[in-house]
């Protein structure tokens, strides 16, 4: 069994282990002479934290986007009992869920960008878009990433409402529960495992985000946004300042992770 899992563990050690050492030797300035200097500056240093607070902002926002409205699509594909729209919209909820990148800033910008083509049909009718909304400010980005995280909510929680049986609801009716009383005190129990486990997902994958913030507002303040400055800028080229925001940002995702697998380890009891 040890020679059959060999390759998988040497798999792991060249491709995981190692990178994560490199960049943790990174942060603290090398292994000879390590400081705690470059990592205390990411919560010292205004531009630094001001990156920081703007990540976990905008993760949170289109995290808690995607579960609410998320969750009411999942429940409203469970719900239907046209089975071709019940597929099609799950089909459509994957595509769009793994959607992303320079693609999709690319879309919004001539959809909703100053010169795009709802920004333009609106003008005509007398009403200015960007008096009141900007794409390419921290609601933009919000709106952007809702994209993809409202279908991958939707992913996450249509096994979730599978593992609701039909028989709870007829045996709450049967003791004479309303469809709120049943919700309230078995439904909602239920989901809520699947719900926090959704939401935990959506914000590492708010939090890593890269390369549709890039396209779509290169210079924000934005933690990927620095790392990748601090990589490969010329004014602000700092590689030690980069692995510290990235070890930053990986305890962050790492964090999440751990959370979703005490989570999810609750949500699965439910799907037996």
């Amino acid at each position: 069994m040890a020679v059959a899992l060999a390759p998988f563990f040497v798999f792991c050690a060249l491709f995981e282990l190692v990178p994560v050492l490199i960049l943790l030797g990174g942060a603290l300035g090398g292994w000879q002479e390590p400081t705690l200097d470059y990592v205390l500056k990411v919560f010292t240093h205004p531009i630094y934290r001001q990156g920081v607070i703007n990540s976990f902002m905008l993760a949170t926002a289109s995290a808690l986007v995607g579960t609410v409205i998320g969750t009411a699509v999942g429940y409203v594909i469970t719900a239907t009992r046209h089975e071709r729209v019940r597929h099609g919209a799950t089909a459509l909820a994957s595509l769009t869920s793994s959607s992303g990148g320079v693609s999709l800033a690319f879309a919004f910008i001539t959809v909703l960008g100053a010169t795009g083509a709802i920004t333009i049909a609106l003008r005509l009718v007398g009403i200015d878009l960007y008096s009141v909304f900007s794409l390419y400010t921290m609601t933009g980005l919000i709106v952007v990433y809702s994209y993809f995280q409202i279908p991958l909510m939707v992913v996450l929680m249509l096994p979730a409402y599978a593992a609701v049986k039909r028989e709870w609801r007829e045996a709450s009716m049967v003791l004479g529960g309303t469809a709120r009383d049943f919700w309230r005190h078995v439904g909602i129990p239920v989901l809520a495992p699947a719900i926090i486990s959704g939401f935990i997902l959506m914000f590492a994958s708010g939090m890593g985000a890269y390369a549709t913030a890039a396209a779509l507002v290169g210079q924000f303040n934005l933690m990927p946004l620095q790392i990748q400055r601090l990589r490969a800028g010329e004014v602000m080229f700092d590689p030690a300042q980069a692995d510290a925001m990235a070890s930053l940002l990986l305890l962050f995702v790492a964090v999440a992770v751990l959370l979703n697998q005490v989570v999810g380890r609750r949500a699965r009891r439910w799907a037996r």
